[in-house]
Protein backbone atom coordinates (compact mmCIF):
# COMPACT_ATOMS: atom_id res chain seq x y z
CA UNK A 1 0.00 0.00 0.00
CA UNK A 2 1.31 3.12 -0.75
CA UNK A 3 2.03 5.57 1.80
CA UNK A 4 0.17 9.01 1.86
CA UNK A 5 2.13 11.95 2.45
CA UNK A 6 0.52 13.84 5.43
CA UNK A 7 -0.84 17.23 4.49
CA UNK A 8 1.22 20.47 5.35
CA UNK A 9 -0.60 23.05 7.15
CA UNK A 10 0.80 26.66 8.41
CA UNK A 11 0.41 28.10 11.45
CA UNK A 12 0.16 31.34 12.02
CA UNK A 13 -0.77 32.67 15.23
CA UNK A 14 -0.88 37.10 16.75
CA UNK A 15 -2.96 39.40 18.40
CA UNK A 16 -3.33 40.42 14.66
CA UNK A 17 -4.66 43.96 15.96
CA UNK A 18 -4.92 44.73 13.23
CA UNK A 19 -4.05 42.50 10.17
CA UNK A 20 -1.95 43.85 7.51
CA UNK A 21 -0.23 43.23 4.53
CA UNK A 22 3.05 42.22 5.76
CA UNK A 23 1.34 38.86 7.88
CA UNK A 24 -0.32 38.30 4.56
CA UNK A 25 2.95 38.33 2.67
CA UNK A 26 5.29 36.44 5.19
CA UNK A 27 2.21 33.76 4.97
CA UNK A 28 2.41 33.54 1.20
CA UNK A 29 5.89 33.37 0.96
CA UNK A 30 5.89 30.44 3.68
CA UNK A 31 3.32 28.83 2.06
CA UNK A 32 5.27 28.81 -1.32
CA UNK A 33 8.53 27.99 0.09
CA UNK A 34 7.38 24.97 1.73
CA UNK A 35 4.41 23.53 -0.50
CA UNK A 36 1.94 24.53 2.53
CA UNK A 37 -1.87 23.36 0.93
CA UNK A 38 -2.84 25.96 3.75
CA UNK A 39 -2.34 28.50 6.11
CA UNK A 40 -4.09 28.77 9.15
CA UNK A 41 -4.24 32.19 11.19
CA UNK A 42 -5.31 31.59 14.66
CA UNK A 43 -5.99 35.30 16.33
CA UNK A 44 -4.66 34.70 19.96
CA UNK A 45 -7.37 34.97 22.98
CA UNK A 46 -5.75 35.77 25.97
CA UNK A 47 -1.60 36.57 24.75
CA UNK A 48 0.00 35.83 27.73
CA UNK A 49 2.58 38.52 26.96
CA UNK A 50 0.58 41.19 26.18
CA UNK A 51 -1.98 42.91 28.35
CA UNK A 52 -5.47 41.90 27.05
CA UNK A 53 -7.12 45.03 28.24
CA UNK A 54 -4.85 46.78 25.61
CA UNK A 55 -6.33 44.46 22.73
CA UNK A 56 -9.36 45.08 21.00
CA UNK A 57 -12.39 42.48 21.26
CA UNK A 58 -11.30 39.16 19.64
CA UNK A 59 -14.85 39.54 17.91
CA UNK A 60 -12.68 42.43 16.02
CA UNK A 61 -9.69 40.75 15.27
CA UNK A 62 -10.80 37.62 13.99
CA UNK A 63 -13.62 39.24 12.08
CA UNK A 64 -10.50 41.25 10.38
CA UNK A 65 -8.93 38.57 9.67
CA UNK A 66 -11.27 36.56 7.90
CA UNK A 67 -11.60 40.14 5.75
CA UNK A 68 -7.85 40.50 5.02
CA UNK A 69 -7.77 36.22 3.84
CA UNK A 70 -11.30 36.04 2.28
CA UNK A 71 -9.73 36.32 -1.32
CA UNK A 72 -6.94 33.79 -0.70
CA UNK A 73 -8.22 30.24 -1.07
CA UNK A 74 -5.57 29.03 0.51
CA UNK A 75 -6.03 30.57 3.73
CA UNK A 76 -8.17 30.19 6.34
CA UNK A 77 -9.05 31.86 10.04
CA UNK A 78 -9.84 29.76 13.28
CA UNK A 79 -11.26 30.99 16.56
CA UNK A 80 -9.82 28.34 18.60
CA UNK A 81 -8.33 30.34 21.09
CA UNK A 82 -11.63 32.63 21.72
CA UNK A 83 -12.18 31.25 24.90
CA UNK A 84 -8.60 29.51 26.37
CA UNK A 85 -6.91 32.03 29.05
CA UNK A 86 -4.16 32.07 28.58
CA UNK A 87 -3.65 31.15 25.02
CA UNK A 88 -0.67 29.38 24.97
CA UNK A 89 0.71 28.58 21.66
CA UNK A 90 2.14 24.94 22.60
CA UNK A 91 -1.59 24.08 23.79
CA UNK A 92 -3.19 25.13 21.07
CA UNK A 93 -0.63 22.62 19.12
CA UNK A 94 -1.83 19.89 21.01
CA UNK A 95 -5.55 20.82 19.69
CA UNK A 96 -4.58 20.99 16.50
CA UNK A 97 -2.40 17.43 16.44
CA UNK A 98 -5.38 15.92 18.61
CA UNK A 99 -7.89 17.08 15.90
CA UNK A 100 -5.69 16.32 12.49
CA UNK A 101 -3.39 13.90 13.15
CA UNK A 102 -2.59 13.44 9.50
CA UNK A 103 -1.61 17.39 9.16
CA UNK A 104 2.32 17.78 9.54
CA UNK A 105 2.41 21.33 10.90
CA UNK A 106 4.82 24.32 10.14
CA UNK A 107 4.29 27.43 12.97
CA UNK A 108 5.47 30.60 11.62
CA UNK A 109 7.46 33.08 13.91
CA UNK A 110 9.39 36.11 13.56
CA UNK A 111 13.07 36.24 14.13
CA UNK A 112 12.46 38.57 17.48
CA UNK A 113 10.13 35.90 18.72
CA UNK A 114 12.35 32.88 17.93
CA UNK A 115 15.71 35.13 19.70
CA UNK A 116 13.72 34.42 22.95
CA UNK A 117 12.03 31.41 22.42
CA UNK A 118 13.10 30.33 25.88
CA UNK A 119 10.76 32.61 27.64
CA UNK A 120 7.68 30.92 25.48
CA UNK A 121 5.76 27.88 27.73
CA UNK A 122 7.13 24.38 28.19
CA UNK A 123 9.54 25.86 24.55
CA UNK A 124 11.30 22.37 24.85
CA UNK A 125 7.70 19.97 23.89
CA UNK A 126 7.05 22.59 20.63
CA UNK A 127 8.93 19.80 18.18
CA UNK A 128 7.13 17.53 19.08
CA UNK A 129 3.90 18.99 18.06
CA UNK A 130 5.52 21.50 14.41
CA UNK A 131 7.90 22.24 12.76
CA UNK A 132 9.05 25.87 13.28
CA UNK A 133 9.69 28.38 10.40
CA UNK A 134 11.54 31.47 11.62
CA UNK A 135 11.31 34.51 8.98
CA UNK A 136 13.39 36.80 8.88
CA UNK A 137 12.69 40.56 6.90
CA UNK A 138 16.41 41.22 7.08
CA UNK A 139 19.14 41.54 3.95
CA UNK A 140 18.83 38.44 1.89
CA UNK A 141 21.85 36.48 2.26
CA UNK A 142 22.80 37.82 5.48
CA UNK A 143 25.79 35.69 6.94
CA UNK A 144 25.33 37.25 10.21
CA UNK A 145 21.72 36.16 10.01
CA UNK A 146 22.26 32.82 9.60
CA UNK A 147 24.84 32.30 11.97
CA UNK A 148 23.01 33.76 14.33
CA UNK A 149 20.47 31.65 13.96
CA UNK A 150 22.61 28.54 13.92
CA UNK A 151 23.61 30.05 17.11
CA UNK A 152 20.37 30.27 18.63
CA UNK A 153 19.14 27.45 17.21
CA UNK A 154 22.11 25.30 19.57
CA UNK A 155 21.35 26.67 22.42
CA UNK A 156 17.52 26.16 22.59
CA UNK A 157 18.15 22.52 21.24
CA UNK A 158 20.87 19.65 21.55
CA UNK A 159 19.27 16.96 19.93
CA UNK A 160 19.53 16.58 15.65
CA UNK A 161 15.73 15.48 15.86
CA UNK A 162 14.96 18.82 16.86
CA UNK A 163 17.39 20.52 14.89
CA UNK A 164 15.96 19.40 11.29
CA UNK A 165 12.43 20.60 12.24
CA UNK A 166 13.85 24.41 12.60
CA UNK A 167 14.03 26.43 9.62
CA UNK A 168 15.03 29.93 8.73
CA UNK A 169 13.45 31.71 5.66
CA UNK A 170 14.12 35.24 4.88
CA UNK A 171 10.95 36.85 3.43
CA UNK A 172 10.39 40.31 1.22
CA UNK A 173 10.99 43.14 3.73
CA UNK A 174 7.91 45.18 4.23
CA UNK A 175 8.22 47.41 7.23
CA UNK A 176 4.38 47.35 8.53
CA UNK A 177 3.39 46.81 12.06
CA UNK A 178 0.22 46.53 13.85
CA UNK A 179 1.36 49.09 16.46
CA UNK A 180 1.77 51.56 13.11
CA UNK A 181 -1.23 51.08 12.11
CA UNK A 182 -2.81 52.06 15.22
CA UNK A 183 -1.06 54.82 15.74
CA UNK A 184 -1.60 56.41 12.35
CA UNK A 185 -5.34 55.63 12.67
CA UNK A 186 -5.53 57.07 16.51
CA UNK A 187 -3.83 60.47 14.93
CA UNK A 188 -6.04 60.74 12.08
CA UNK A 189 -3.23 59.53 9.21
CA UNK A 190 -4.25 57.16 6.18
CA UNK A 191 -3.16 53.70 6.35
CA UNK A 192 -4.35 52.57 3.04
CA UNK A 193 -2.19 49.91 1.21
CA UNK A 194 -0.95 49.06 5.10
CA UNK A 195 -3.82 47.35 5.61
CA UNK A 196 -6.23 45.74 2.99
CA UNK A 197 -9.51 47.62 1.76
CA UNK A 198 -11.54 45.71 3.91
CA UNK A 199 -9.64 45.79 6.95
CA UNK A 200 -9.64 49.51 6.64
CA UNK A 201 -13.67 50.05 6.06
CA UNK A 202 -13.76 47.96 9.04
CA UNK A 203 -11.22 49.83 11.17
CA UNK A 204 -13.27 53.15 10.12
CA UNK A 205 -16.61 51.82 10.52
CA UNK A 206 -16.20 50.36 14.29
CA UNK A 207 -13.52 53.62 15.25
CA UNK A 208 -11.00 51.37 16.12
CA UNK A 209 -7.93 52.87 17.57
CA UNK A 210 -9.21 56.20 18.16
Amino acid sequence: MVKLEPKKIGILGGTFDPPHLAHLRVAEEVREAFGLQEVWFIPAGYPPHKKVETLSSFDHRFNMVSLAIKDNPFFKALDIEKHVKPSYTLKTLKRLNASYPEVEFFLIIGWDSFYQFETWWNYQEFLQYTNLVVVSRGLKGSEALKEAFLQKLNQLWEDDFSKERVFLLEVTPLDISSSMVRFLVKHGRSVRYLVPEEVLTYILEHQLYR
